[in-house]
């Protein structure tokens, strides 16, 4: 339901969650203008409300948004606007509250007070047509008044809006308008309608024309600010993952079951997966990996960050990344270790309250998870099924759950090959001592692997060899101790709970190769 929807019935006070206090008023102010009234009534108008400026009319001058002059004694005051609305003020009119959110908590000494006169009003002004708007970045409702204020999300601009931007950026400078408008537009996606006219404009400085590359990166630093979500630049491919043989053909199964033609087809465009297993198995690589294969942005969401100290605060920055991945779309959204964002906090006294607080930043999640419209995959990871909620893990939420385990040794082969190829070493020169390779690095996982070559190099290099020999990996590796004999006893434990539950193993499992299993002593290593 729109705004002015609310308003023909007779809603008489809203809370509208935005940053963009701009747009916001100018597309609502363009809808009030319209607004008609019966015979006798007086005419919608709006005004807005700031500590600073007080009270000023709202209007539109050649479509832009213009301020009248400020009423007398209306600033700095919070009950001011509320008086004046109250006392002065003639019906239908539509009054705006900035940076209002404050004067309402607890924290500000007089929030009873102007919370008590707020609801005093209510039905006063709803026979009045007087309507109280807040406006803030965050929703933050007194208990008080939680029944009776109704929240709008103000979404962030979408492809059309960004479209009108871009525009106006090319009639300002004198631009020609991009032929590759649809990639320089899917590179603001996620950005306010003000952030995407600045960096247009910085593109257009450096670059000397819009540079999807250069919007990208503002886009990238512009999210970063959020302090939880993060834009990944991903060159991985399926090909610099070693092993994972099923996982790799369920990604690629799914490759194209997205957009029209599948739909049409009847297909449900897939949702998320989710990664388990030892750590160092290649689970990260494997999210940046599903990036570069199908084409799309890759959003990192710090689940371990997302707690607040401040009452409300978690809750708002699980939507506030939400809503950033869902008008970035098409985007792949990972969660990496996604257990420490739902383990809730053990303080004392504090624990029920963050307990709580865990369980409604999780019911977030799992109602993004389970209505979201938007072309968001996630891809979430963590070292143990058994650390997550069963109501996670239920059909609908996630496609697909993979166990990601030690590499065997055909896998290992793959993977000593890959860094191998990438320190710009030919791997069939390595073919004759391979056997001996595989049998130093039994039990290593991948990303132990490419430690334990880069130390070899490294040894070499010292050594001042011409290039790296067996026995410098047959020595770093005996300086290695694997996290299969640190964490034997877990991830033995970690196994059985997903070869219990039926979870698909992420690799194959190849005739005639040992499994590795978690160690218990250290190797002893034979130089040949």
């Amino acid at each position: 339901m729109c705004f002015i929807n609310y308003i023909k019935a007779g809603y008489p006070i809203m809370w509208v969650k935005t940053h963009e206090e701009t747009r916001v008023l100018t597309e609502y102010a363009h809808h009030i203008s319209s607004l008609q009234v019966e015979n006798g009534e007086a005419p919608y108008t709006a005004v807005s409300w700031d500590v600073a400026d007080g009270i000023r009319p709202l209007s539109l001058k050649g479509g832009a948004l213009a301020t009248g002059k400020s009423i007398d004694g209306t600033a700095q005051d919070p009950m001011q606007p509320l008086t004046w609305l109250d006392e002065q003020a003639p019906d239908n009119t539509i009054l705006f509250l900035k940076d209002y959110r404050p004067f309402m908590q607890k924290e500000f000494g007089d929030s009873t007070l102007i919370n008590r006169k707020i609801r005093n009003l209510i039905t006063k002004f709803r026979s009045q047509g007087k309507v109280l708007v807040v406006m803030s970045p965050d929703v933050q409702i007194p208990s008080e008044l939680d029944k009776e204020i109704n929240v709008i999300n103000y979404k962030l601009p979408g492809r059309d809006e960004l479209k009108i931007v871009l525009k106006s950026a090319c009639e300002a400078s004198a631009a020609p308008y991009p032929t590759n408008d649809e990639e320089v537009i899917n590179a603001a996606l996620g950005m306010t309608a003000s952030e995407a006219e600045n960096t247009f404009s910085i593109s257009l400085v450096e670059a000397k024309m819009f540079d999807p590359k250069v919007i990208r990166r503002e886009k990238s630093m512009i999210v970063k600010k959020t302090g939880l979500l993060e834009v990944i630049e991903s060159g991985y491919t399926a090909a610099d993952i070693g092993g994972l043989e099923n996982l790799k053909e369920w990604l690629n199964g799914r490759m194209n079951c997205f957009g029209s033609v599948a739909k049409a087809y009847g297909i449900t465009p897939p949702k998320g997966l989710l990664l388990a297993g030892v750590p160092g198995t290649g689970k990260s690589l494997s999210a940046k990996a599903v990036a570069s294969m199908w084409g799309r942005p890759l959003l990192r969401f710090d689940m371990g960050r997302i707690m607040g100290g401040i009452v409300g605060e978690s809750e708002s920055n699980m939507r506030k990344c939400l809503e950033i991945a869902q008008a970035v779309a098409p985007v792949i959204l990972w969660i990496d270790e996604i257990e420490k964002g739902l383990s809730g906090v053990k303080a004392g006294a504090n624990q029920q309250k963050a307990h709580e607080v865990t369980e409604r930043v999780f019911g977030e999640l799992l109602n993004f998870m389970q209505d979201r419209q938007a072309d968001v995959f996630l891809v979430a990871t963590c070292n143990s099924l058994d650390s997550l909620p069963p109501e996670l893990l239920r059909s609908g939420r996630i496609d697909s759950i993979f166990w990601v385990d030690l590499p065997d040794e055909v896998q290992r082969e793959e993977i000593i090959k890959i860094h191998l190829k990438r320190r710009g070493r030919k791997p069939g020169m390595f073919d004759l001592v391979m056997p001996q390779l595989l049998k130093a690095s039994d039990t290593f996982t991948g990303a132990e692997i490419e430690v334990w070559i880069q130390e070899s190099l490294i040894r070499a290099f010292n050594a001042g060899r011409k290039d790296v020999e067996v026995e410098d990996f047959l020595a770093t590796a005996s300086e290695i101790t694997p996290i299969a004999r640190l964490m034997k006893t877990d991830i033995e434990t970690s196994r059985a709970a997903a070869k219990a539950r039926g979870t698909k193993q992420a690799s194959k499992v190849h005739e005639g190769v040992k499994a590795p299993a978690a160690q218990t002593a250290p190797r002893k290593i034979k130089m040949i």
